[in-house]
């Protein structure tokens, strides 16, 4: 069997897209190496303190709001930045407005957090 000529499954090859994206944002992207890292923190002491399923589910929800949105923001960053170079007033709102949500994302994410964490300290 020859398997130099054999095309790779594409299921296999949009998970392999996928972690190279992810690979690309985590080694370019100060903010999302700090989410990811502050959230394995989070998830670690959540199961240090015992936190239920559904405590654990909500936290992994809020944080993965919250790297999507920082992946999200960082594709529409570079896109525009190759679309216009020369930042147009335009390109400047919709970037203001993309990190806007990641920063409503992410206070939220705080917030489900610290109820969650705080009930389980006292």
């Amino acid at each position: 069997m020859n398997f130099a000529n054999k095309k790779p499954n594409p299921f296999l090859k949009s998970f392999i897209c996928a972690g190279k994206g992810i690979k690309h944002v985590f080694k370019n992207e100060r903010n999302f190496r700090f989410h990811t890292i502050i959230s394995i923190i989070v998830l670690i002491l959540a199961i240090y303190l015992e936190c239920d399923l559904i405590e654990l589910a909500l936290l992994i929800i809020v944080i993965s709001i919250v790297l999507v949105s920082e992946m999200v923001n960082s594709a529409i960053e570079y896109t525009w930045d190759k679309l216009e170079p020369n930042h147009h007033p335009v390109v400047g709102i919709i970037k203001d407005a993309m990190a806007g949500s990641v920063l409503i994302a992410s206070v939220s994410a705080v917030l489900v957090a610290v109820i969650i964490i705080f009930r389980h300290l006292i």
